[in-house]
């Protein structure tokens, strides 16, 4: 018999403003209790000294209830803080699951709840839901995307589930809700209980990326060139962010490692957006990329197949615009300083 849930998502924050990822989670929430019996609550976790605006987004972000773990000591991330404080706030509650995003500053904090709580992780999700026996099923990629499992998830205690970030769609109609109401918890912090502390955070390189995990990929094609020649398509991914993928060409031919495919024979990615540099569209390229939110791509052939499945096109020679374009985009960061 499906019951009604208490579904808790970890919301991240960055540089003064809440991660997109915490609006998708909550609309996965949302969508797992509309599964279900229909009736519950979801709950949005924010931790350390978030900014005004952050919080203010946050409410009327689409939550029933937001639960707000302040304390300077968690300004800066450590998992086994952050674990052992969200540990202390769930044991008191019902909570029924807790979502979370996999993100590749916190990836440790999900297995580190789950350990603490002695429950079911699953990483790596797309999908999750409970059946009619209250169990939970999670559907995630394995074999580098070729094949989907489904996992039977024990409830017992709350699993955590950790999901692709890529997968997560913000639900506008969701935001529509009333304002979420607040509960501040001060946490009681003993550092010196803590067997690990952070003293320094190095941040990768964003084309070090893997694929599926990216926000944004620049993709590179046959046409993008040999050698040192796709060398731009990293250093267009450099200046916006982006991991760097290509098609089966591109990794026959040494360019990429295997694991950076994209198509049948590779993998298959959701990002927020990919740039298509010099590739033609082929069946077994698109079939890899067609879950992207946004497409941009470039090809000198005006009736190049990528282009039909293209948000914007661009026509003309890739080493004459990626490098106008590279231009572009830094004269705006410099202008933003």
């Amino acid at each position: 018999m499906k019951t009604d849930k208490d579904i808790w998502i970890l919301a991240a924050h960055t540089g003064g403003a809440v991660d997109d990822a915490a609006f998708g989670l909550i609309a996965e929430a949302r969508e797992i209790i509309m599964k279900g019996s229909g009736n519950g609550t979801v709950t949005a976790v924010i931790m350390g000294m978030p900014e005004d605006d952050a919080m203010a987004s946050l409410k009327t972000g689409g939550a029933d209830r937001v639960i707000h773990l302040r304390h300077e000591s968690l300004e800066r991330y450590s998992g086994e803080l952050y674990a052992k404080v969200l540990y202390d706030a769930i044991r008191e509650r019902h909570v029924s699951c807790i979502l979370a995003a996999v993100n590749e500053g916190r990836s440790d904090l999900a297995p580190r709840l789950s350990a603490m709580m002695n429950s079911s992780l699953v990483t790596r999700v797309m999908d999750f839901e409970f059946d009619e026996e209250d169990r939970g099923i999670a559907i995630r990629p394995i074999s580098n995307g070729y094949l989907f499992e489904e996992v039977m998830v024990s409830t017992d205690t709350p699993p955590v589930i950790s999901y692709i970030p890529s997968v997560l769609s913000i639900v506008s109609e969701y935001k529509k809700r009333e304002e979420a109401a607040v509960e501040v918890i001060t946490p009681v912090i003993n550092e010196g209980e803590l067997n690990t502390r952070v003293i320094n955070v190095i941040k990768a390189r964003a084309e070090a990326l893997l694929i599926e995990d990216a926000d944004i990929v620049v993709a590179g094609g046959r046409g993008a060139g040999k050698g040192t020649d796709f060398d731009i398509i990293h250093e267009l991914a450099k200046e916006t962010g982006a991991s760097v993928g290509g098609t089966r060409p591109v990794i026959d031919s040494g360019l990429l490692s295997f694991e950076r495919q994209i198509g049948q024979t590779g993998k298959t990615i959701a990002p927020g957006l990919i740039i298509n540099c010099g590739i033609s569209g082929a069946n077994e390229y698109s079939a890899g990329m067609e879950r992207a939110k946004n497409v941009i791509s470039i090809n000198k052939d005006p009736r190049a197949r990528v282009f039909r499945f293209s948000d914007l096109g661009v026509v003309g020679d890739l080493r004459v615009i990626i490098p106008l374009l590279i231009r572009r985009i830094r004269e705006v960061k410099e202008d933003s300083k």
